[in-house]
């Protein structure tokens, strides 16, 4: 049997927002629509990021400051801590989806098996992916697309 593909799995022509939206709307549109997460596009419908429940949640969480070591007469922070605040305080008092969204996220394409992206969620414990079509944003898959299948009993991976 042939393995399913991403496009045959996929929400088409996902809800979008654009970077000046504000965080308040986003996160208004993924409770009113029911979903997770929602892609960032630039003017053209060109993909800069994604907005997902788990960035809303850190803009909205406590920021720690880094991890600091008093020595001699200086402070040394401990690797990756500075990072870690940076990230976070950015996020803290982001008032927009660009400002707050993931950029640059992991994608996947329509002719992708839809195995290897059930694989790539697992692995990198991840929810979703934007679907591109030749450079273009044309879909969105879940973790809820892939359960879906599995419901109606149709077989997510090859049996080659």
């Amino acid at each position: 049997m042939k393995s399913l593909r991403v496009e045959q799995a996929m929400t088409a022509d996902p809800i979008t927002v654009s970077p000046e939206t504000s965080v308040t709307d986003v996160a208004r549109i993924m409770v009113d629509k029911g979903i997770g997460g929602v892609p960032v596009v630039g003017e053209s419908g060109e993909l800069l990021g994604i907005v997902t429940e788990s960035d809303l949640i850190v803009h909205d969480s406590d920021v720690e400051f880094p991890s600091f070591v008093h020595f001699l007469t200086g402070y040394v922070f401990v690797p990756g801590s500075l990072h870690r605040f940076e990230e976070k305080f950015r996020r803290a008092v982001a008032n927009t989806a660009g400002e707050v969204m993931t950029a640059e996220p992991l994608t996947v394409e329509v002719t992708d098996p839809v195995e290897d992206v059930a694989t790539t969620m697992s692995n990198k414990k991840m929810k979703r992916f934007p679907v591109m079509r030749e450079g273009k944003l044309v879909g969105i898959i879940t973790m809820a697309d892939i359960v879906r299948l599995i419901s109606e009993d149709i077989p997510v991976e090859s049996s080659d």
